[in-house]
């Protein structure tokens, strides 16, 4: 079932990763302004009007112009920068001139053949709010026709941050335009304004993401630009009606074939699986619980005060299936070792825990996992072992420890096969079927709330998020649901052999509590520890057996004497040297010292952008 919760776990994880917004940058763009003036010989005066907000210092702004041509428009030339002025937190206006050696205000100019920037140094502290105006001329944007004047451009083109607010102004030298149409591609939600009597248009849109952009393609009469010398033959406006249609009928066959599989598809195949996997739960539940009936163990846990089957605490681990770390194994064995008069504790000085000497007794009907703990402790030559030695992470002890664990587990899990309570057959196809199922749903879940964030993003149909988001929610609940793995043990003795163990465990949870302690052995004690440490009760137990002994003989007890002496965390501090200090001590310093838009491109030329720095 490891692998089946670590699969669930990185399932919640990326979800949790998916449904997380983080904000990027140190800035923000809240508003972009753009007013584009047509003149009579199709050039373009610009004025943009950009607002940033800081979350950090920096130290300026920049804004880029693309001259590239598009795959269906010729390439811009740079008709010249007219002025740059700065607003610093709504104050007046300041006109910004050319920086001046390492000065920290003033403008820089880099311009070739396929774009020119201008960096703004202006230096501006956390919180501060800057308005850039940029007034400037783009050449070539215009181009006339036989019948009509063209405009194929991309006013903004991708940049670092989302740009919050935009409105794009287009405005004709002559009112009324006898001919005005206009079409913008992108993946933003927005409206465009064709007003003829004006002669004008009007982009608007909420936010623009960081990677999305926004081109126009509009057309109007040649009357607008008598003076433009970019002229191409041919009648065109025929030709863009054709082009534009061709990209809203595909945009909306792609938006079909995206509803569908966002909206009908991507539920359907989710609650498929979610459908097989409850029906499967309730089918493996049904299941456990008939064979719990035939073997007689469907009532309460009650409290069992002997040891069920006296095979070692470790085996018993592996004998019910329960996870147990590989320290809490060696200490378990240790201490029913230790019990059973196999392994002797000495001291040289009694005061001292860190020199309490183990040392081999008696290797005499051991069984064959226990020989070879054995030799993981003590060595071939059985030499004696130091309580400190465990403690340090390259001790002899240690070292063999970490050598020969791999080959203790699978010793134990062998003697674990040999009478296995366990139906492996049955309990190893359920738990396949159950971790594939999982696995189909978790990825299908992920596919999906890939897609769907896909799709929504580059449709705008947001509803799509609420698809995503219902579906995540009811694959968590379904795994909480299925998730319980289940181990069916042989009927009749296996279930009632584990109900025993169920109900020993449950005395040791509740030892503090019991009315009649007598009801204990006092001749177990030492044996009751070492199997609690595999159910997790050590502290527990050893701190109600301290009690115990001031009213009970316990002279026949070895395990008293540690605990009385050092007190009732010493099993528990024992566990933790091996896995911190010892044998399993990983050294974790490894660092060292140190209308509306539509998708899709009518081939567009150039692409604004604004960015900080």
């Amino acid at each position: 079932m490891l692998k089946l919760k670590i699969v669930v776990f990185t399932f919640l994880f990326a979800m949790m990763g998916v449904l997380t917004v983080s904000a990027d940058g140190d800035y923000r763009i809240t508003d972009l302004n753009v007013v584009v003036r047509i003149d009579a010989n199709g050039d373009a005066n610009i004025t943009k009007k950009v607002t940033y907000h800081f979350d950090d210092e920096m130290n300026g702004v920049y804004f880029k112009e693309s001259l590239k041509k598009g795959t269906d428009s010729q390439s811009l030339q740079w008709g010249g920068l007219t002025s740059i002025e700065v607003s610093h937190n709504n104050g007046e206006k300041q006109t910004i001139l050319p920086r001046q050696g390492d000065s920290s205000y003033g403008y820089v100019e880099t311009k070739t053949s396929q774009q020119v920037q201008e960096k703004i140094y202006y230096p501006v502290q956390e919180n501060d709010q800057l308005t850039m105006f940029y007034h400037y001329t783009l050449k070539g944007v215009v181009v006339n026709w036989d019948d009509i004047a063209e405009i194929n451009w991309l006013p903004i083109g991708t940049r670092d941050v989302a740009i919050e607010k935009l409105r794009l102004e287009f405005v004709l030298p002559n009112q009324p335009a006898s001919t005005l149409k206009a079409w913008v591609h992108g993946r933003s939600v927005g409206n465009v304004l064709v007003n003829k009597k004006q002669a004008n248009l009007i982009v608007n849109s909420g936010k623009i993401g960081p990677d999305d952009t926004v081109e126009v393609h509009t057309y109007f009469d040649t009357s607008q630009t008598p003076l433009n010398t970019n002229k191409q033959s041919g009648n065109r406006a025929a030709y863009i009606q054709k082009q534009e249609k061709a990209i809203v009928l595909k945009n909306k066959k792609t938006l079909q074939i995206k509803k569908v599989i966002g909206f009908i598809v991507s539920p359907i195949v989710i609650l498929i699986l979610v459908f097989i996997i409850i029906l499967k739960t309730i089918q493996r539940r049904k299941l456990l619980q008939s064979a719990r009936e035939k073997s007689g163990v469907t009532g309460d846990i009650v409290h069992i005060f002997d040891i069920p089957n006296d095979i070692g605490p470790a085996l018993v681990s592996e004998r019910i299936a329960k996870s147990v770390t590989n320290a809490k194994l060696i200490i378990a064995t240790l201490l029913d070792l230790i019990a059973r008069r196999k392994i002797a504790m000495t001291y040289d000085d009694i005061q001292k825990q860190d020199g309490i000497t183990y040392s081999v007794l008696d290797e005499t009907n051991l069984q064959p996992f226990e020989l070879v703990f054995i030799n993981m402790i003590f060595g071939k030559y059985r030499r004696p072992v130091v309580h400190a030695e465990f403690k340090q992470p390259e001790s002899g002890v240690s070292n063999r420890i970490k050598k020969d664990i791999s080959s203790f587990t699978k010793a134990l899990k062998e003697a674990e096969k040999q009478a296995s309570i366990i139906d492996h057959v049955l309990t190893n196809k359920i738990k396949n079927q159950q971790f594939f199922l999982t696995l189909a749903l978790i990825i299908s879940t992920i596919i999906s709330t890939f897609l769907l964030a896909i799709f929504a993003y580059s449709t705008q149909v947001w509803s799509m998020w609420y698809v995503s988001f219902t579906e995540i929610i009811v694959v968590i609940l379904v795994l909480i649901f299925s998730i319980k793995p289940a181990i069916f043990y042989k009927v009749p003795n296996g279930f009632q052999e584990k109900w025993q163990w169920d109900g020993f465990a449950k005395m040791l949870h509740d030892i503090a509590h019991l009315e009649n302690k007598t009801v204990l052995d006092v001749q177990l004690w030492d044996k009751l520890l070492a199997y609690a440490v595999i159910f997790g009760e050590a502290k527990n137990v050893a701190k109600q057996m301290k009690v115990w002994s001031q009213k009970v003989d316990t002279d026949d007890s070895i395990i008293f004497v540690p605990i009385m002496l050092y007190g009732d965390n010493w099993s528990e501090n024992l566990i933790y040297n091996i896995e911190n200090d010892g044998a399993f001590h990983v050294d974790n310093n490894v660092n060292g010292d140190g209308g509306g838009f539509s998708t899709g491109s009518s081939g567009g030329a150039g692409g604004g952008s604004d960015g900080a720095f």
